[in-house]
């Protein structure tokens, strides 16, 4: 046998690695066989009155806002990091076009030109420009707080090698997608 093909793991690997679709562990139930039904709550005796209030076992939160209250840190990140690189000028303005709504959109173009043109420094000898224009932008943390249904607001703190920055952000559900509708870059 090859020595190369040796080396290689088994199939099986591969997929638990990544994580490709695995074989069905447990056998078929036959079809006879009926569902286990698990009450939530004990059963009231008949002629009584529900008590009032929620479950003892319920979550405050719930599982389901803390969910989206993540996705919603992981957009304010992605559009936080964004728009900075956007400023920076290593990042095109029409990649935020998806996050932004036309307001913000706007205001985030015509900030980018005026950096590049209070930035624009002239050619050095050779024509060469000093200095370089990638900036490597390193979110450091992002809190989420809801608002409202379907409106979240979010503070993210990024670094982007010459500063520290704070960025606000509103982000709202229209229309089935999130946008941001106030993007606010100290």
């Amino acid at each position: 046998m090859n020595p190369v093909t040796q080396l290689r793991p088994a199939a099986t690997e591969l997929a638990a690695a990544s994580g490709a679709p695995r074989a069905l562990l447990a056998p078929p139930r036959p079809a006879d066989a009926q569902a286990t039904v698990i009450p939530l709550r004990p059963a009231e005796p008949p002629g009584t009155a529900p008590t009032p209030g929620p479950p003892q076992d319920a979550d405050p939160l719930g599982a389901a806002d803390a969910g989206i209250e993540l996705r919603i840190a992981g957009i304010a990140r992605s559009v936080c990091q964004g728009a900075l690189e956007v400023l920076g000028g290593s990042r095109p303005l029409q990649q935020m076009a998806r996050w932004l709504d036309t307001e913000n959109y706007e205001r985030l173009q015509l900030r980018a030109n005026l950096v590049r043109c209070v930035g624009a420094r002239p050619a050095g000898r050779g024509g060469e420009v000093p200095g370089s224009t990638d900036r490597h932008v390193v979110v450091r943390s992002a809190r989420v707080c809801p608002v409202s249904p379907g409106v979240y607001e979010a503070s993210v703190v990024a670094f982007d090698r010459k500063r520290v920055r704070a960025v606000a952000l509103r982000i709202e559900q229209r229309r089935g997608a999130w946008r941001v509708t106030a993007l606010e870059i100290g």
